[in-house]
């Protein structure tokens, strides 16, 4: 089986900076895109199944019917962010001023700065590699947030293009992906991409090219294939991966194939890469529940810049090599797995074989974890004192000490939240007895519990996993779920 076989229609023909030498001579326009599922100055006809319903795959190629403006010396500005997570919660409380969640607004507090950034560079197009929200039914409050900043930007006659990620999808195929009132409303300037597509955006610095990747599940790659009438079973995981990673790389190179060699092209993708490091989405991905592919698969020549979106860390896979394959990272922390990370966005100046682009960091709001082991015969004094020194100034904190066994019972909680004042949310103090020879069973784990029951009992008797119980006991569930499978 062919690669090529694999594609539908048309799929034949603090500052970093990072340069790259010019390519080879390019070759003249094609002047022909694909069907957007949004519309905007320059803008393009509908393709097929653009509308709410989640087909995500190929459209069928469609002629421009405006005339574009030529193409511009200059290199283009652009933003490349992704991961908003707009809706997380976690260790936030009631904001006074404006009614949400403290940790929401910290979130816009990035975004904003991200906006503000934007304007003050002159950028003609901002690019955002998916995930808008927490989840796919954002409450109005959220939408209302999202769309200010939004407009922020289409003020300044800056094109946004918004792709579809995992927490954007809806759980029915035909629902409304979380974005998809823009297409609904066909604001001029957003682009709602929720499909493998190449589009032509006219900006205020010339015409750019975005060929566009949102995230494609295991279960949308497996009825592509079986619509498409390719063998998928009988396959071992190995080869079943195999097949899936091939057909993502027709996308790919199907849009690469139509790409103008005239014009500066980005690839925009949400979607795992085997080198990448990954922090909290290591869990989803060692369930084999994400499709990963190779570095190789998105990094073809006919792009001037990869924009990935979906791992929370900022990093280049491009090894050296053109284009840049660049995770933005997420703009604001989720929990303590990106305590250490860079949050930010990319600036990028993009021109046809000599594309540049800098990291700028958010304010985004310090974790920070305290690890004690004690050894004095106060072990909460040793606690505070050490908690008094550390700068926890607008911080999330948690503590984790070991202490003696026989000292447990010395342990005054009070004192250490005391010594914890100046932070701004503790999150939980986790004391760990070294040394005990016995440990109690927990009365309420019985055989007769089912095992998310027994797992939901344990989560209970761990602080430091209390935070995670929702996510833990789905995770859990999934596991039963798919032995069960098995079974059958």
């Amino acid at each position: 089986m062919t690669r090529s076989s694999l594609t539908k229609s048309g799929s034949n023909s603090g500052s970093r900076e990072k340069t790259t030498a010019d390519r080879r001579p390019l070759t003249a326009v094609k002047n022909r895109v694909q069907g957007t599922v949004s519309r905007g100055q320059g803008k393009t006809d509908r393709g097929p199944g653009t509308g709410d319903g989640q087909n995500h795959f190929t459209s069928e190629i469609v002629k421009r019917t405006t005339v574009l403006n030529k193409p511009h010396n200059n290199p283009v500005k652009v933003i490349h962010f992704a991961d908003l997570h707009l809706g997380m919660e976690n260790y936030g409380r009631i904001d006074s001023k404006t009614g949400l969640n403290q940790r929401v607004v910290d979130f816009l507090k990035s975004f904003n700065f991200l906006a503000s950034k934007a304007i003050e560079e002159n950028v003609a197009l901002v690019v955002f590699a998916g995930d808008a929200f927490r989840n796919q039914k954002p409450n109005p409050t959220l939408q209302r947030e999202f769309a200010r900043i939004i407009r922020r930007l289409l003020k300044e006659d800056i094109k946004v293009l918004l792709l579809v990620g995992n927490h954007d999808l809806p759980n029915m195929d035909k629902h409304a992906n979380s974005m998809a009132v823009y297409s609904a409303l066909e604001i001029d300037g957003v682009y709602v991409a929720n499909k493998a597509d190449l589009l032509l955006i006219e900006t205020k610095h010339g015409p750019v090219q975005v060929a566009t990747l949102p995230h494609f599940s295991r279960s949308q790659i497996t009825a592509y294939l079986k619509e498409h009438d390719i063998e998928s079973k009988g396959k071992t995981l190995s080869e079943l991966n195999d097949l899936m990673e091939r057909t993502v790389e027709g996308f790919v190179k199907g849009l690469a194939s139509r790409v103008d060699k005239s014009l500066p092209a980005i690839l925009v993708a949400h979607i795992s890469v085997s080198s990448a490091t990954v922090g909290n989405e290591a869990r989803s991905i060692l369930m084999g529940n994400e499709l990963t592919v190779l570095p190789s698969v998105l990094q073809q020549p006919e792009f001037d810049y990869v924009a990935l979106g979906h791992i929370h860390k900022f990093q280049d896979l491009s090894n050296g090599n053109y284009p840049h394959l660049v995770y933005s990272g997420s703009i604001d922390r989720v929990d303590f797995s990106e305590e250490k990370e860079e949050k930010g966005f990319c600036l990028v100046s993009l021109a046809r074989g000599k594309t540049t682009y800098k990291f700028i960091q958010t304010p985004a709001r310090r974790f920070v974890t305290i690890d004690i082991e004690c050894k004095s015969e106060d072990p909460t004094a040793e606690i505070c004192s050490i908690c008094e020194k550390t700068n926890l100034e607008d911080s999330v904190v948690r503590v984790r000490a070991r202490i003696p066994a026989r000292m447990k019972d010395q342990i005054r909680k009070t004192e250490i939240l005391g010594a914890l004042s100046h932070a701004y949310y503790v999150a939980y103090i986790n004391i760990e007895a070294v040394g005990e020879q016995v440990r109690t069973r927990n009365p309420n784990l019985t055989e007769s519990q089912t095992p998310i029951g027994a797992l939901s009992e344990y989560i209970k008797t761990r602080e430091d996993l209390l935070e995670r119980k929702e996510e833990l006991l789905a995770y859990g569930q999934k596991l039963m779920d798919e032995l069960m499978q098995r079974k059958i």
